[in-house]
């Protein structure tokens, strides 16, 4: 859940009109899905008090970031890489175990 801060944050930019929810969302570190649920109404005005001593900070721990190998916003690190790297190496070996049991050449 987002600190009522962040939340209060998001709802001023709105009011003010300056800045687009696209924008919003880039500054703030939070998805531009939550920006929009808040300006059309979707979710309301409400939040997690924060342990901050600035409270216009979002916990950095909430903070998505953008993953440099498939592009998704995600907590590092990203499970989701990991996953498909893991399956890469399961299918690779299973190719080369293959390979090696009818006495085939490496598979390139």
């Amino acid at each position: 859940m987002l600190p009522l801060a962040v939340v209060e944050e998001i709802r001023r930019h709105l009011n003010e009109g300056r800045l687009s929810q696209r924008k919003i969302a880039a500054k703030l570190g939070i998805s531009r899905g939550t920006v929009g649920a808040i300006a059309s109404g979707r979710r309301g005005v409400y939040g997690r008090e924060s342990d901050h001593s600035d409270p216009l900070l979002p916990d950095m721990e909430l903070l998505a970031e953008r993953c440099s190998s498939c592009g998704g916003m995600v907590h590092k690190p990203c499970v989701l890489c990991q996953a498909r790297t893991y399956r890469r190496r399961q299918k690779r070996l299973a190719e080369l175990q293959s390979a090696e049991k009818y006495g085939q050449r490496r598979v390139a």
